[in-house]
Order: C-alpha cells, then sequence, then structure tokens
C-alpha cells in the first residue's frame, strides 16, 4: 500500500500533471485530430502560471499552516521530550558526507532551541531517510555538536514515514502520558500532529520554519510566475495527498 501511495503522490505533483497534458496535447496537435489539443493545453497553461504565481502558492500554503501561526511560547520544565522528524539529507559527491538539508537543519535548530528551554530529558532524532547515514543518525551528530549532552540524545534510524516516527515513539515510550515537543515544518505539522496524538495524550506542535509569508497587499510582481512558487505549491499538493491518503488508512 505504501508503494501504491509513494506513486500516487508522485503523479499528484503539479510538473508531472502538467507534463502530462503538454504531452497529451502535443499527441492531438500531431495526430488528425488538432482541435482536441487545446483541451490538453488551455489546462496545462492555466496550471502552470496559477500555481507559479505568488498569491495562489502562498493562499496554499498557508491552508496548511494557519493552525500554526499563532504559537504560544514553550515554558521551561513543561516538556518532557522533544522529538525532531527528519526532512532530508544531502550527500555531496565531493566529500563522501552525509548533511542535513537546509529543511532538516532548519527543524534540527528549532528542536535544539527548544530542547534548551523546555528542560525536557531527552531529544529524539527520527528517521531513516535514503542516505548512507540515517537522518536521526545526521541529526543526533548535529545536536551533539550544537552542544546537546550524548547521552540525552535519542535516534530512531529505522522510520521511513510519518506515520513510522508515531509509531517508533510509540515503541519507545510506554508512558502514554508523557508531554511531548514535535518539531517539523509547519505545513507538516498537521499530518504529524494527528499521527502522534493517535499514541500520545500530551503533543505540543512546535513548528520550524513556514513557507507562508505574512501578506503584504497585492502587487504587480505578485503576478509573474516564478520557480519559487511552483515548488511552494508542488510542496502543498505532496502534503494534501499525505494528509488524505493517512485520513484514509486510518479510518
Amino acid at each position: 500500500m505504501d508503494v501504491l501511495y509513494t506513486f500516487t503522490k508522485s503523479l499528484i505533483d503539479p510538473v508531472a500533471i502538467i507534463v502530462l497534458l503538454l504531452a497529451a496535447g502535443t499527441m492531438a496537435a500531431l495526430s488528425k485530430r488538432k482541435g482536441r489539443a487545446a483541451l490538453f493545453l488551455a489546462p496545462a497553461l492555466v496550471l502552470l502560471y496559477g500555481l507559479s504565481i505568488a498569491p495562489v502558492s502562498g493562499a496554499l500554503c498557508r491552508w496548511l499552516e494557519q493552525d500554526y501561526t499563532a504559537e504560544s511560547t514553550v515554558q521551561k520544565g513543561r516538556l518532557d521530550v522533544v522529538i525532531v522528524l527528519g526532512g532530508g539529507v544531502v550527500e555531496p559527491a565531493e566529500t563522501g558526507e552525509t548533511l542535513p538539508s537546509v529543511q532538516t537543519a532548519s527543524r534540527l535548530l528549532r528542536a535544539v532551541q527548544v530542547f534548551r528551554e523546555s528542560g525536557a530529558a531527552h531529544l529524539l532524532c527520527s528517521a531513516k531517510g535514503i542516505g548512507r547515514t540515517s537522518e536521526g543518525d545526521v541529526m543526533a551528530a548535529a545536536a551533539e555538536r550544537l552542544g546537546v549532552p550524548r547521552e540525552k540524545i535519542l535516534v530512531d534510524p529505522v522510520s521511513e514515514n510519518t506515520r513510522g516516527h508515531a509509531v517508533e515513539a510509540d515503541r519507545r515510550f510506554t508512558d502514554k502520558t508523557i508531554r511531548i515537543g514535535l518539531v517539523t515544518s509547519a505545513y507538516h505539522l498537521k499530518r504529524a500532529e494527528r499521527e502522534f496524538r493517535a499514541y500520545f495524550a500530551d503533543v505540543v506542535p512546535i513548528p520550524s520554519d513556514f513557507l507562508a509569508t505574512r501578506p503584504q497587499g497585492i502587487r504587480a510582481v505578485d503576478f509573474v510566475p516564478n520557480a519559487g512558487s511552483l515548488f511552494k505549491s508542488a510542496v502543498a499538493f505532496h502534503e494534501a495527498a499525505g494528509n488524505l491518503w493517512y485520513r484514509l488508512k486510518r479510518s
């Protein structure tokens, strides 16, 4: 089922949809049914333009992140464990190293900050990933370099997705009443929080970074298509697909 989910999620990528429409339109234009080409090319153009402008990508991201924009300060001593979810690694060919991606680094820095401020007993770095070294181990090594004592760092190097992170945490912590600070990107928090609340009674969602920015009013430049906005729209599409899939599997 997870293979089906991964395949379906890749097809929901806006770029994949646009390419399929362009391919179908091109084939129609080269065939005897040239009049049908517009049925594919027009939607491709509308999608490409719409998802590549700031007002649309911003609205999609705010829809995912709106529950976490008014984050309350985490009081010291109010958390038992801080759990940070991995967001990918990079492996530069020339160095042979496995390094945290920009997203993972953002999540980890936020988690270390919360760990220090909250008085938590442990920092759990969670994710397997696809690198030579697991994302959990990469984050743990970085956390230690940032000053977190090694004996307070726990590593989950086996969980492969959001649900897996929660399942592994459930296996590790027998006390289901512990107060967990859950750190991940704001767009991912809704799904992650739901999964962890299936096992633990007290989960504090803590966003590490946001894709949506504060609206500054409508400007002409906002309607110029750009790759950054298309990327944000793609992330929103992926996360919406993940939310739907997890809800269907739990129902």
